[in-house]
């Protein structure tokens, strides 16, 4: 009976140090105006030496996550350090990242993006594609469909102004669900 109490003081030692540990991270949220308040702490995978990442959700299905390294936030490309990934019913709307400061960063490996807005242009399309993606919890290989105009992105500056673009573009049904999994870092 001892060695049960024992063992359930230490189970709730390391639960409560696990959200204290987290709970000083929270702080980071504050930096980006974009990210609604109340939030909580969605997931985290931080460990001992203070290293993965952090994700906190709110009520407007905003999830803005981050990677520390050392306990300190870790800098991506092109200086970019939180991602804002917007949802409504569930289908993600835009990701907009951030750097150091809070500010809009663009992605330099590509267009120098800060924010991409997605389209669900096809609906019924990409929810058969979806659901063949959910099936096989993304460990399917499909043949890339963007051709199919199903998802239509824009791409918007710093400034959140759009970015020139000769004709409109295309990713793929399986990059939107992973994106939308937020599976992509910068």
């Amino acid at each position: 009976m001892k060695s049960l109490l024992l063992l359930c003081i230490a189970l709730l030692n390391t639960i409560l140090g696990s959200a204290q540990s987290d709970a000083r991270y929270h702080t980071h949220t504050e930096r980006i105006a974009q990210f609604s308040k109340p939030n909580k702490l969605l997931s985290s995978t931080i460990d001992a030496e203070g290293n993965g990442s952090l994700e906190y959700t709110n009520p407007k299905n905003q999830v803005l996550r981050f990677r520390l390294l050392n306990h300190r936030l870790q800098i991506q490309h092109g200086g970019i350090a939180f991602q804002l990934f917007s949802y409504q019913n569930n289908e993600l709307q835009k990701i907009e990242t951030f750097d150091l400061q809070g500010k809009r960063a663009g992605e330099r490996e590509s267009q120098n993006e800060a924010v991409v807005q997605f389209i669900v242009e096809k609906k019924n399309e990409y929810l058969q594609k979806k659901k063949l993606i959910d099936d096989a919890e993304g460990n399917i290989d499909l043949k890339d469909d963007s051709k199919e105009q199903i998802i239509r992105i824009k791409l918007f500056d710093t400034n959140n102004l759009p970015l020139p673009e000769k004709e409109p573009a295309y990713i793929s049904s399986k990059t939107y669900w992973e994106y939308n999994v937020r599976m992509y870092w910068p």
